[in-house]
């Protein structure tokens, strides 16, 4: 009679334990991605810029992982990273210098930068440039023909053209216990009917359980 109180306890307890080990963990979420390539452009060199502009759909937008291309070789030039908020701001968000070598060749370069708290719904605009490149000394950039992308554009030299950019970039989440169960309210009050047969399957289980552990004391 004892032991039947102390499994579901301890059910409780191992529920419990997991659910507070979940807040606290940060996870990597895709924000926006724009992964089909159908070719490469031409060289990035001295008074080009290449861009791409987008939607976060998350918070704490940090990471943009860019397909590259170096053409198998090391390029001396800098190539210049740069996140804004729109093409036309002169202000930006994050810039950064990166050497030729820490170019990838034929996957992404990630870039990192301080995540942006309230990224969620906001539309973003990052390009690259490398004014001291030459022929033979530049990089270039997966890309789309096509308007895969329908949140956003393809630019060169601050103008849009047709076509997208080959890029993912990447939100984090710190999940804490108010944030799990205000998630779970929201999904739950999105699809009432699929929680209800959720919630019904869930308990018709711990009763067979239950029944089960009855059974073998």
């Amino acid at each position: 009679m004892i032991e039947q109180p102390t499994r579901i306890i301890r059910w409780v307890i191992i529920l419990c334990l997991a659910f507070i080990c979940l807040s606290g963990c940060t996870l990597n979420s895709i924000t926006a991605q724009q992964e089909k390539a159908t070719g490469l452009w031409e060289e990035l060199i001295g008074g080009k810029s290449f861009g791409q502009s987008f939607v976060s759909v998350r918070n704490n937008l940090y990471l943009i992982d860019l397909s590259t291309a170096t053409y198998s070789r090391v390029n001396s030039a800098p190539v210049i990273f740069s996140l804004k908020n729109n093409p036309q701001d002169i202000a930006t968000i994050f810039s950064i210098e990166l050497t030729g070598s820490e170019i990838q060749n034929d996957r992404p370069t990630s870039i990192v930068f301080p995540p942006i708290p309230d990224s969620a719904g906001k539309s973003f605009y990052f390009s690259i440039e490398s004014p001291e490149a030459t022929p033979g000394n530049a990089i270039t950039v997966y890309a789309n023909e096509k308007n895969q992308y329908v949140d956003g554009s393809a630019y060169q030299n601050n103008q849009m053209v047709s076509g997208d950019l080959v890029f993912t970039a990447y939100s984090h989440e710190t999940f804490t216990c108010l944030g799990v169960l205000r998630d779970i309210e929201s999904r739950v009050a999105n699809d009432v009917p699929f929680f209800i047969f959720f919630a019904a399957l869930i308990l018709t289980v711990c009763v067979i359980l239950v029944l089960s552990f009855r059974r073998s004391t």
